[in-house]
């Protein structure tokens, strides 16, 4: 594949990258072209050393993702991240992809139990005040006047006070395996990058 091929190839492969980023690594594998041609090496022979356009495509944009996710934090910036990682092949998938997206559903199921446990805790606290509007619909399970009242509102007090505890100590651990996986992916990148090295 000559280095026009090479190029068009690969900018078309990257068309989903902001077109300020295309532009700056297509000119670089231009000047990989450039050095390689100075160093008597022929066109074909650099597009075999830098590899198949598909491979540095998918590898250029988990590059892309995993440096969104680091600098843009959010959900779908990780997931994104993740999925891209785990498109450069079947270790990815297994080892890093998997594990990932598994203990982000468990946080995620951990912080929407806590609001449910907030939830809880705020009608337990109304219950009271609820029953009175819809004597037919609400029944309390502590009956008593106002110790049973009393009861009841600090109970969910309680409650309300644990949930968000809970969700506290959910979105700090969600915060910390964040930037765990973002580690986890780069050094994966990196891995790839110094093996696809060594073939070059």
């Amino acid at each position: 594949m000559d280095k026009e091929e090479y190029l068009k190839k690969l900018d078309k492969l990257l068309k989903k990258l902001p077109e300020d980023d295309r532009e700056d690594l297509i000119l670089d594998y231009e000047e990989h072209f450039r050095i390689g041609v100075e160093n008597g090496r022929t066109e074909e022979e650099i597009s075999e050393a830098l590899g198949d356009p598909e491979n540095v495509a998918k590898q250029i944009k988990a590059d892309y993702m995993v440096k969104k996710a680091e600098d843009k934090p959010s959900p779908g910036s990780i997931i994104e991240a993740v999925l891209a990682v785990a498109g450069l092949g079947l270790f990815n998938i297994v080892f890093v992809a998997g594990p990932s997206l598994l203990l982000a559903v468990v946080i995620i199921s951990l912080v929407v139990a806590g609001f449910a446990i907030i939830i809880i805790g705020i009608l337990t606290m109304l219950s009271p005040l609820l029953q009175v509007f819809f004597p037919k619909y609400i029944h309390l399970p502590v009956q008593g006047g106002i110790l049973g009242t009393l009861i009841m509102v600090v109970g969910g007090i309680g409650v309300t006070v644990m949930g968000t505890f809970f969700v506290i100590v959910m979105a700090y651990a969600a915060n910390r395996f964040y930037k765990i996986v973002i580690k986890l992916l780069k050094s994966n990148l990196d891995d790839i990058k110094k093996r696809t090295e060594v073939f070059k």
